[in-house]
């Protein structure tokens, strides 16, 4: 329970970032006075820091004295590391490449080395949290990875434990995909309480954001759309389900189809240009991968009730070629009361680096008991 200033004010910073005076005073509900003696009291202690000349028109922020937050993302073909404020300012980041299908204990030696690296240029601050996104199915409690092939670069490691013994702090564990779910949120133009996002890549992820918090299931398997199966008697899934849904809309199984099409070189990127000049048989294509995308969510709208639904990932670049064949499927099958209300968009350009990693921060501060951890010691 935080019950003085000083404690509020810190845990409003931690939360929010950082902020002027007066937010500050409408935030704790006390008078400018209140809050100009408290930020006062914490500057000289060290722990709160003035960001220009004059109290009236600069911002508080919160020191490296309080400790900082590191994230890792994993994609692919590249690794990011972030060190953040606990206000969260980022204040380093490194973005490696990698080569695909480099195995995970390779990737997490280079994190090691990196961050090692990242905090002794900072002056070796405490790590207060860290969060990792790993670009595989993971259980978020052990940190053991589960799956079939696309987890076999991860076979042998515990990413969450790993980074837990580094940081000696607590580590939140999530799906690269669906971070990128919380990015797709906060990029809304309106505010929702209830919205879903679904990548579109070598396997099909949902993230579903419920009251701003990202649903990750009891062990982190929330959002597998790609084993929905859409056809028993269909393609046969290394699931050992048959007809999944990322037998035919992931993107081996797109540039499957397009061999014949447009070349066994053809990329994604030369089908969605295909579309939009408009190829016939490109068209027809992404008309069908709308249709079989569409009767997975009915199921999600019908479960759900979302209030928008965002596709991403390369092949969502088509924009209304793929989304009026998946509205068509959804207002035709769907219950009336979510299927008719729900809006569907596709994402602009992919989540950046930074962008992933704000995202992390952010739900990181999420947790009450990280935020009262960070009070306690100035406190």
């Amino acid at each position: 329970m935080l019950s003085t200033n000083k404690e509020r004010a810190i845990a409003a910073l931690v939360s929010q970032g950082p902020q002027h005076r007066a937010a500050l005073a409408r935030i704790l509900s006390v008078s400018r006075t209140t809050v100009t003696n408290v930020v006062q009291d914490l500057i000289a202690e060290g722990y709160m820091a003035d960001d220009g000349e004059s109290p009236l028109k600069s911002t508080v922020k919160l020191t490296e004295k309080l400790g900082v937050l590191v994230s890792v993302v994993f994609w692919i073909d590249r690794t990011l590391v972030s060190i953040a404020t606990v206000d969260g300012r980022i204040v380093a980041s490194r973005e490696n490449p990698e080569k695909p299908g480099e195995i995970g204990k390779m990737r997490l030696a280079h994190v090691e080395k990196t961050i090692r690296a990242m905090l002794a240029d900072l002056g070796a601050p405490r790590v207060c949290a860290g969060h990792i996104a790993v670009n595989t199915q993971i259980n978020v409690r052990t940190g053991e990875v589960v799956g079939g092939t696309a987890s076999s670069m991860w076979k042998d490691t515990n990413p969450l434990q790993a980074m837990s013994s580094l940081l000696q702090a607590p580590v939140r564990v999530e799906n690269t995909a669906r971070l990128a779910a919380f990015v797709e949120f906060e990029r809304l133009d309106q505010p929702v309480d209830n919205m879903v996002y679904v990548h579109l890549s070598h396997g099909i992820t949902m993230g579903n954001i419920l009251g701003a918090t990202l649903v990750q299931g009891a062990h982190g398997g929330a959002g597998e759309l790609g084993h929905i199966s859409i056809d028993p008697m269909g393609l046969p899934c290394e699931c050992s389900n048959r007809g999944c849904l990322q037998q035919y809309v992931s993107t081996p199984a797109i540039l499957a189809r397009l061999k014949p099409i447009l070349g066994a070189g053809a990329t994604i990127s030369d089908f969605v240009a295909a579309v939009r000049s408009g190829d016939h048989a490109c068209t027809s294509v992404i008309e069908e991968i709308g249709e079989q995308l569409g009767v997975v969510m009915v199921s999600v709208t019908n479960l759900l009730d979302p209030e928008v639904i965002v596709l991403g990932g390369e092949i969502a670049q088509v924009g209304e070629s793929l989304l009026d064949p998946l509205r068509r499927i959804v207002r035709r099958r769907g219950l009336p009361l979510s299927s008719r209300n729900v809006r569907f968009a596709c994402a602009g350009q992919p989540a950046s680096a930074q962008e992933m990693a704000s995202a992390a921060f952010r739900v990181i501060v999420r947790d009450e008991d990280v935020v009262e951890s960070i009070v306690k010691l100035a406190v």
